[in-house]
């Protein structure tokens, strides 16, 4: 059952995170969406993945990323059974934005209960999302991405439920 498997990966990375950083902010939370939602964050839970999100600062201000016409700073979903996640991470961001970067501290876990608001009874899968702090190295901004005085505001979907 995806349900007990997603609690249980959510679990082991926090307890991972928690081992590798001295400390961060955990919150969680609760959303109920539509049938069509709920299975297709089911189907993408199967695989195990997490959401990161990382600043990474430079003296030009905090770089962003344009996604369909929304700017944020470098997201991703990445796979859990990644080595690390920190590695993933800044893989994601050199990937997505051309820039090098290394990783500072981790700020927050967002723990999401994701639940069927058509079937009030079913269990709910749970996701997480990690935001990273990071400075950058070397590289520059690929053409959608660029450096921003001020950290611009997450986008209004969130990937969790994409």
């Amino acid at each position: 059952m995806v349900t007990g498997r997603t609690q249980k990966q959510v679990t082991e990375v926090l307890n991972t995170l928690q081992d590798a950083y001295d400390s961060f902010s955990i919150h969680q939370s609760s959303v109920s969406v539509d049938r069509e939602t709920y299975e297709r964050v089911a189907q993408r839970s199967e695989h195990g993945t997490v959401e990161v999100d990382v600043k990474v600062r430079h003296e030009d201000g905090v770089l962003v990323c344009e996604t369909d016409g929304a700017e944020r700073t470098p997201h991703g979903l990445i796979d859990v059974d990644d080595a690390a996640i920190e590695t993933a991470a800044r893989h994601l961001v050199r990937e997505r934005t051309g820039v090098s970067c290394h990783v500072v501290d981790l700020v927050s876990a967002n723990i999401v209960a994701v639940h069927d608001a058509t079937t009030p009874d079913r269990d709910p899968v749970y996701r997480l999302s990690v935001s990273f702090e990071a400075v950058y190295e070397t590289g520059e901004p690929a053409e959608c991405a660029s450096w921003h005085a001020s950290n611009t505001q997450a986008a209004a979907t969130h990937p969790l439920l994409e």
